[in-house]
């Protein structure tokens, strides 16, 4: 009898989607639901960033959702990172695979562009046209979205749950670049000074006493946000730094 059902078993194994299930939360971490532009190498810079062993609180499960499937490489990424990172194939237009990855408990939902693209306002559009349905599903949803072009940004204002008080934002790529060369003509270097601080380095030791020791000490440094007790009200930078 069960010989009789071998071949159905295995066709329903073979058609099964591995990445097709549901986002199971697990206890009480928090995830975020990170969408758009998913390749190699814009999934490897954020991981990069966001899994830092700098960062004090990294207790968090990232949930990629793209509508296809990841290539070998990409694949191996994920599973680098199994114990944080999950992936699955839909689509963020759908309500159906919204509900999978559990967008109405996420933190945030970030939105990747594609800063290679033949047509930025093309690509600027499918990004808002994925805010839209994110936020259509659960308006309450913080978004944080890359934009290509800043004339695109108003039209994310035309969206009624769009609120930039509770924490949606809309980074553009080509405003941050045209505005650090604009600060480097008033300030030459810095421009690189804010592009390291931003970014998350780990430290590396040179023995010898070059340029380079002293610039790779800067580029190991990153900007924190801290809140702090009222008794520091008053008191100057310096001071503060001093006490801390």
């Amino acid at each position: 009898m069960f010989a009789r059902y071998v071949p159905e078993i295995a066709a329903l194994i073979l058609n099964r989607n591995k990445f097709g299930g549901t986002f199971n939360k697990h206890g009480g971490r928090k995830h975020i639901v990170v969408c758009g532009h998913i390749t190699l190498e814009s999934v490897s810079n954020f991981l990069k960033d966001f899994l830092h062993k700098d960062r004090d609180d990294v207790n968090v499960e990232i949930v990629f959702l793209h509508n296809i499937s990841p290539n070998l490489e990409l694949e191996a990424l994920f599973k680098r990172h199994f114990t944080q990172v999950e992936f699955y194939q839909g689509s963020v237009l759908n309500p159906h695979d919204l509900a999978r990855v559990k967008i109405e408990s996420a933190d945030a939902c970030l939105i990747l562009a594609n800063k290679y693209c033949a047509d930025p306002d093309a690509e600027d559009a499918s990004n808002i046209m994925r805010v839209i349905s994110i936020k259509n599903y659960h308006p309450k949803i913080r978004i944080i979205t890359q934009m290509l072009q800043y004339h695109n940004k108003a039209h994310l204002l035309n969206i009624p749950s769009w609120n930039w008080k509770e924490g949606d934002d809309a980074i553009c790529l080509a405003e941050l670049k045209l505005g650090f060369i604009a600060q480097s003509c008033l300030a030459q270097g810095l421009s690189t000074m804010l592009a390291n601080l931003f970014s998350m380095r780990s430290f590396i030791k040179i023995e010898e006493d070059t340029w380079q020791k002293y610039y790779l000490e800067g580029v190991s440094n990153e900007m924190y946000t801290e809140y702090l007790s009222s008794a520091f009200v008053g008191l100057s930078f310096p001071t503060v730094c001093c006490v801390l």
